[in-house]
């Protein structure tokens, strides 16, 4: 039986976010460093894209632990305009396929819906810049929300639409995706396309390696 609803992360699952996340954080220091007259490191590739995948405060603190909260909010601010600059600019993309598999899905009768931690300005902008909004019955982000928990997000999509927890599918790249679809009582699909890797997403039900995977998956669930 083909699941009734598929709920899909945003960076690094439907989002390839690497360039203009890198960007946005090398601009941010800059910019923030021009202001105070400091010298704020730019942190390590690794750790810019180590935490994609966190809730907005997460992802500064992350990045930048040894600045204060004060000065990591205004980092957040910097790097959130220069995000948006960028993805205006042309740097960032969808995954190849992902059109595809979003026009497949939604035309066997099945919902669509996102699950992220990004901030609301963030996510927005991805879905309306990339004319994909209107494959989607639901959208929910953390800070909307007043969550952490990716699982809060999944179960109010489905509270929401309606969808029982064994007829929805989570799709994410990232170790909190498959543990929010396990505490919320549906199937995870570990995408190795993103920023985590297989490991990370051991504990996923299914795994898949590019959206026709995905696409074919879903076609022959369970």
């Amino acid at each position: 039986m083909n699941p009734r609803l598929v709920i899909l992360d945003l960076d690094g699952t439907l989002y390839s976010s690497t360039a203009t996340t890198l960007g946005a954080v090398e601009r941010a220091v800059r910019d923030f460093n021009e202001k105070h007259g400091s010298d704020v490191d730019a942190p390590t590739t690794e750790r810019v894209l180590g935490a994609v995948g966190s809730t907005r405060e997460q992802y500064t603190a992350k990045v930048f632990p040894e600045l204060p909260e004060a000065d990591r909010s205004e980092m957040n601010d910097l790097i959130w305009h220069w995000e948006r600059e960028l993805v205006d600019g042309g740097k960032g993309c969808l995954f190849p396929g992902a059109v595809d598999t979003l026009e497949a899905v939604s035309g066997d009768s099945c919902l669509l819906a996102v699950a992220t931690n990004a901030g609301t300005g963030y996510m927005n902008h991805i879905v309306d810049y990339f004319d994909i909004r209107k494959y989607f019955s639901d959208m929910r982000c953390a800070g909307a929300e007043g969550t952490t928990d990716k699982g809060d997000l999944i179960t109010r999509i489905l509270d929401n639409l309606g969808i029982a927890s064994l007829q929805a599918v989570m799709v994410g790249d990232r170790v909190t995706d498959i543990q929010g679809a396990r505490s919320s009582g549906v199937w995870s699909v570990g995408c190795t396309w993103g920023f985590g890797t297989k490991n990370e997403l051991a504990a996923a039900h299914k795994f898949v390696g590019s959206f026709p995977e995905l696409t074919e998956l879903l076609r022959t669930w369970p």
